[in-house]
């Protein structure tokens, strides 16, 4: 993989927005129960780069061609937490499907106060994030996310009763990574467009938007699950290796499986630990072409994610839409 593209210079467009979506989430989540108030705080520390909302921004932003982020509506700053926090949700019950002890660097919430805290907290984001969205007077959102969620949900539960499926197909990985990933890249996309005042959206960029949000988030899962098997923990700041170790079939591992050779060595070294899963896969196995097939299909995705974005009026947004899909592609973290 090359060196990871800078961030910073596509969310400097939007990092007003950013900065007033984080002020109000500190609010919003704010429980009744004071020691509930920790938890709160820690989950916190898991939005990272914050993909999503810059995505809603920018896409918003595209669709009135504007330079700056001044006159972004408070509709889709609402629309911008609800999928902040719906990513959220997703991250704190996916460290205990994956029993994760690191997130972003820190401790999960299963591993910090249990599995019983972490499920529960996820549901409490979940609910606030509803609660949100159907306070919006146009419910387009809160209905598009309702669907959003329920296919993510959906994926993950494909995936987890199709662990240490030899027989799993590319096709059918492609299909699980657009629902449990995807989907909500593709609809912070949509609803951003949607909810951007501008009056009889055109729906072809509207569709536009949602074919670079599903094309981006697919390669954003794809190298996702090679950094879980050739990722530094200490730079992608997660635990690693747990694929192997819950039998998940990513699309390298799909690559090592085409040669029967390798195959069966790979079938008895899914569900070891992460540490000696990762240690027997660099040392047996050629990754290095398996990284290598798998961050092509990633570049495919990333370039059919570029062009869907010529439907959109030329402008800083657009330009700034393009440089992200840059750095999904290169990211390391």
């Amino acid at each position: 993989m090359t060196q990871t593209q800078p961030l910073h210079d596509v969310t400097g467009l939007v990092q007003p927005l950013l900065d007033r979506l984080n002020r109000e989430l500190a609010g919003d989540l704010r429980p009744g129960h004071v020691e509930m108030n920790p938890l709160i705080e820690h989950v916190a520390g898991f939005r990272g780069k914050q993909l999503r909302p810059v995505l809603t921004f920018l896409s918003a932003m595209s669709m009135r061609g504007a330079s700056h982020s001044g006159g972004i509506g408070d509709d889709v700053v609402t629309v911008a937490k609800v999928v902040e926090l719906l990513h959220t949700a997703t991250l704190v019950h996916d460290d205990v499907l994956d029993s994760a002890s690191v997130r972003r660097r820190i401790q999960t919430i299963n591993h910090l106060s249990g599995v019983e805290t972490a499920v529960l907290l996820g549901d409490y984001i979940y609910a606030k994030a509803f609660h949100m969205a159907v306070q919006l007077p146009d419910p387009t959102a809160a209905r598009w996310l309702a669907e959003t969620v329920r296919v993510i949900c959906q994926g993950e539960i494909t995936q987890i009763l199709h662990r240490f499926d030899y027989q799993w197909s590319e096709a059918r990985y492609f299909t699980v990574i657009a629902e449990k990933t995807a989907s909500l890249y593709a609809a912070a996309c949509r609803l951003g467009g949607y909810y951007s005042d501008v009056r009889g959206a055109n729906e072809g960029r509207l569709r536009a938007l949602e074919e670079y949000g599903l094309e981006l988030g697919i390669a954003f899962q794809i190298v996702d699950d090679c950094l879980d098997l050739d990722g530094d923990e200490e730079v992608v700041g997660k635990s690693l290796g747990t694929d192997l170790s819950k039998g998940k079939i990513t699309l390298p591992m799909l690559y090592l499986l085409r040669d029967e050779g390798q195959a069966q060595k790979l079938r008895d070294l899914l569900g070891t630990s992460e540490a000696e899963g990762l240690r027997r896969l660099k040392a047996e196995f050629p990754l290095e072409h398996a990284i290598a097939y798998a961050m092509e299909e990633a570049q495919r995705r990333i370039a059919k994610a570029q062009a869907s974005l010529t439907q959109l009026p030329e402008g800083p947004a657009r330009t700034a839409l393009d440089r992200l899909a840059g750095f999904v592609l290169t990211r390391r973290t």
